[in-house]
């Protein structure tokens, strides 16, 4: 009993990260057709009256192909509000077709309405808990210059890129997790920066694939880094998960290595963090 209860605020969380502009709009606009098409009153109000309400024959191939590649692509999602994205945006796209099939200026008002709403209402950033440095400028140069015993994992990451915006949460966690005093996460705004993008060699063009790129820093200098640059200076498709993180880093046993390594100052330090997170889930506990 307790366990399920325990649960409830969890399964809260979960359903409070939809209750939002973006989520409710963006619902709205991918099943705007398939309600507008199939319910008569509506549907004779919107199209003209050469249209014929309902779902015809092609209209049903092309949203049995939307479902495929919906499944298709939701393949690599990193979560369940991954895979919701990966639904609205083909839905919209879907759409925006089957609307202009039936009336061009339908579907013209349709992709306006699309546009406009992403402008206006985007996707939601990553406000939870996390252990992120963020570097402003020369500030993450400076730090590895000063500091080689640290080893860094830094996310470069733009504030306009959706994919940026969906690594957010799984970094945030892996923040959580492994930081220790001499093994810490940081993140610079590469899109901001352009100076450093250069310096850290990232491509912040709308169309680049480098976004985000996570990079692990060891001795001030750069040993790892996702996605990998192939040839021709073609980014490797990664995808951004934690199971994928703790496999390509080698995160655990990077944690013991630097926990075990810790200078006497380093293991004082954790042990009053560790301390203090101890002594404030207690108070969240009464």
């Amino acid at each position: 009993m307790e366990s399920s209860q325990s649960r409830i605020p969890q399964m809260w969380q979960e359903v409070k990260k939809v209750l939002n502009a973006h989520h409710i709009v963006n619902f709205i606009l991918s099943s705007a057709f398939f309600v507008t098409k199939t319910f008569d009153p509506i549907c004779s109000f919107v199209f003209p009256s050469d249209v014929e309400c309902g779902l015809d024959r092609r209209e049903h191939e092309i949203l049995v192909f939307l479902g495929v590649v919906i499944f298709w692509k939701n393949r690599k999602a990193l979560n369940w509000l991954h895979y919701l994205s990966n639904v609205f945006l083909f839905s919209r796209l879907a759409s925006i077709g089957l609307f202009f099939r039936c009336d061009p200026l339908i579907g013209m008002i349709y992709a306006v309405l699309c546009l406009v709403t992403t402008i206006l209402f985007p996707e939601p950033a990553y406000t939870g808990p996390e252990r992120i440095t963020y570097f402003q400028g020369t500030e993450l140069h400076d730090e590895l210059e000063r500091n080689k015993r640290t080893v860094w994992f830094i996310e470069f990451y733009t504030s306009w890129s959706p994919e940026c915006r969906r690594v957010g949460p799984v970094f945030a966690a892996l923040s959580e997790k492994f930081t220790l005093p001499n093994l810490r996460f940081g993140k610079l705004d590469v899109g901001k920066f352009k100076q450093e993008a250069d310096r850290f060699r990232i491509n912040v063009h709308p169309t680049s694939r480098q976004l985000p790129t996570v990079s692990q820093f060891r001795e001030g200098k750069e040993v790892r880094r996702r996605p990998m640059i192939g040839g021709k200076g073609r980014a490797i498709p990664f995808v951004f998960s934690e199971e994928r993180f703790l496999m390509d880093y080698d995160l655990n046993n990077l944690y013991k290595e630097c926990k075990e390594n810790m200078s006497k100052q380093e293991k004082k330090q954790f042990e009053d963090e560790q301390a203090a997170a101890v002594a404030g889930d207690s108070k969240k506990d009464k």
